[in-house]
């Protein structure tokens, strides 16, 4: 038990101490100091990155965005997701765009995801090895679809059908 306190120490302490001649005494020894010639600098401290998300990511679906989606394009996400029997909270919706310099490892830490889609990156915007819009590419951990961003597939039907035919079998 450590205390500092007056009172705790007289009870704690209830016997006699008697200090002898020898623990008064000390051997004085030149103290050396030892100065380096170089600075010493400290390395900032990388903070975990804090990612805004919308969904509770129940299933480790994660969603990148190469913008912020407006309401249309929520509504078409939703859409997509309902036809796959899921939902917001089954996903991770994140704006990639908000960020700055973040890697896929830092993502890959915070949502672990099992399958990731991403609307409008491309594989070097993660710093990963290249990889064809709409195929469904295997890694070890997860599974990876690129595609269009919303503005380009939302009124396009030949574009969109290109994603469908991916991402119901993701």
């Amino acid at each position: 038990m450590l205390t500092e306190e007056a009172a705790a120490l007289q009870i704690l302490m209830n016997e006699d101490l008697y200090l002898t001649k020898n623990d008064l005494l000390w051997e004085e020894k030149p103290v050396k100091f030892i100065f380096s010639e170089k600075p010493v600098a400290e390395l900032p401290k990388k903070t975990k990155t804090e990612f805004i998300s919308i969904g509770k990511n129940l299933k480790h679906f994660l969603i990148l965005t190469d913008q912020k989606l407006n309401d249309n394009q929520l509504k078409a996400l939703e859409n997509t997701l309902a036809r796959k029997q899921m939902d917001f909270d089954d996903v991770a919706i994140v704006d990639f765009s908000a960020y700055q310099n973040i890697s896929f490892k830092e993502l890959h830490a915070s949502f672990m995801p099992l399958k990731l889609v991403c609307f409008g990156l491309k594989p070097k915007d993660l710093s990963l090895p290249e990889a064809m819009l709409n195929e469904i590419h295997q890694e070890p951990n997860y599974q990876i679809l690129y595609t269009y961003s919303f503005t380009e597939m939302l009124g396009n039907k030949d574009k969109t059908k290109a994603f469908w035919d991916a991402m119901k079998t993701l």
